[in-house]
């Protein structure tokens, strides 16, 4: 009879606590939620020490096709590298497409340039601005 009663008691606790830990794990799991933000910097640029962006133009064909010209200069007198990656990014922020390019050697002083040309369906309807990378090698 005592055990019978101590069963119906615990049951009911042991129910209380379980349900509590799945509330709190449930509540845990929709709050811990991993956003990426990119920031531009630069006018929506993050340039490296040596290389300056010096026209960003953007060019849409079509509804499926979008043209991205970027020409660089570099400041220094000593001749460097660089990759250069252009991400079309939709209003949320989000990367839309993503295409790069290396600019090879480029002398101290001197121009350099680039055509990204996008070609996907909607792209044109699809991205919002335009984010330009440009990471120096050497």
């Amino acid at each position: 009879m005592l055990r019978s009663k101590l069963l119906t008691r615990s049951v009911p606790l042991w129910l209380v606590l379980l349900l509590l830990i799945c509330v709190v794990g449930s509540a845990l799991a929709l709050t811990i939620v991993t956003s990426v933000e990119r920031i531009g910097l630069w006018q929506r640029f993050v340039a490296s020490p040596h290389f300056t962006v010096t026209e960003l133009s953007t060019t849409i064909k079509g509804l499926n096709r979008v043209d991205v010209k970027v020409a660089l200069r570099n400041t220094d007198t000593a001749t460097h590298s660089a990759n250069v990656t252009v991400q079309l990014l939709d209003t949320n922020g989000d990367v839309v497409a993503e295409a790069f390019q290396l600019t090879g050697d480029v002398a101290g002083n001197s121009d350099w340039s680039y055509v990204f040309t996008f070609k996907e369906k909607s792209i044109a309807k699809s991205y919002d601005s335009v984010l330009v990378i440009v990471k120096q090698l050497t």
